[in-house]
């Protein structure tokens, strides 16, 4: 009876042990989601662009911020041609000298062929003067209810409509009403994705937002928090659940996540 005891508690021991190690693993392991995106005004110096979506790093700790150049590794093995950051960069009061330096020097290893642009989150917003001198230095070009258009060698390009996080209650109708080009292919980045449905009412291809790190129950965050969410209008709008580790029992599987595009002329 005692050796079958103890041939118990040997096995249970080595359970756990290998349950512990692998989620360690899993938890620290950055996972890329994938999404081909197909439309006609996709031009054709920009069939094959890969656009990759980071949000919601949430600097706080050293942990976040070797978790941040773990996923810089990733993205530039990706290759990526298009970076974009959806808001979120420190936790709130977290900024000091120190890691603002290594934050910087990390994003500016990111190397898309074409471009880096970011716009800024709701705790960007409340340390707006740092932050933006962190992504500007960085080579980020931060859109603040403006657009950008980017072009590959031709004269047919894409374009980038970028607004400040709904915690400004930017004029979202006017902005877009003056930005939106229904002859481009166009990309709305926005922190919250709480206003989807009304982008419909307008010419955008695909929203990329963040903010809701995968918690339906966060603000803003019922109906649309994780994920790829197609509308039958035209738009898809892409949810980052972010690099943070997030809170709650539904959180145990739940992995440090960049989202990569492939851009395909249909």
């Amino acid at each position: 009876m005692k050796k079958i005891q103890v041939y118990l508690l040997t096995i249970t021991v080595i359970v756990i042990s290998l349950f512990v190690y692998f989620m360690l693993n899993f938890k620290q392991g950055i996972h890329i989601e994938e999404t081909m995106i197909t439309h006609s005004t996709i031009p054709a110096r920009f069939s094959g662009t890969r656009l990759i979506q980071l949000s919601d790093t949430k600097i706080k700790t050293k942990k976040d911020l070797s978790l941040l150049k773990k996923t810089v590794e990733e993205i530039n093995k990706l290759e990526a041609d298009i970076v974009v950051f959806t808001g979120d960069l420190f936790e709130k009061g977290a900024i000091s000298s120190d890691l603002s330096k290594q934050v910087k020097k990390t994003l500016s290893e990111l190397n898309p062929s074409l471009a880096k642009v970011a716009v800024l989150g709701d705790t960007d917003l409340k340390q707006k003067k740092e932050i933006t001198k962190i992504l500007t230095e960085s080579s980020f070009k931060i859109l603040r209810n403006e657009s950008i258009e980017l072009y590959n060698g031709s004269s047919e390009g894409i374009q980038l409509i970028g607004i400040d996080s709904l915690s400004t209650t930017p004029d979202l109708t006017h902005i877009l009403e003056k930005e939106s080009s229904s002859e481009m292919f166009q990309i709305l980045l926005l922190h919250e994705p709480t206003l989807a449905a009304k982008v419909t009412d307008y010419p955008i291809n695909l929203q990329l937002s963040g903010h809701c790190q995968g918690n339906s129950t966060k603000n803003g965050c019922t109906q649309f928090y994780n994920g790829t969410y197609p509308f039958a209008d035209q738009l898809i709008l892409n949810v980052n659940p972010g690099l943070k580790e997030r809170k709650g029992i539904f959180s145990f599987f739940s992995r440090p996540t960049i989202h990569s595009f492939l851009l395909i002329q249909s």
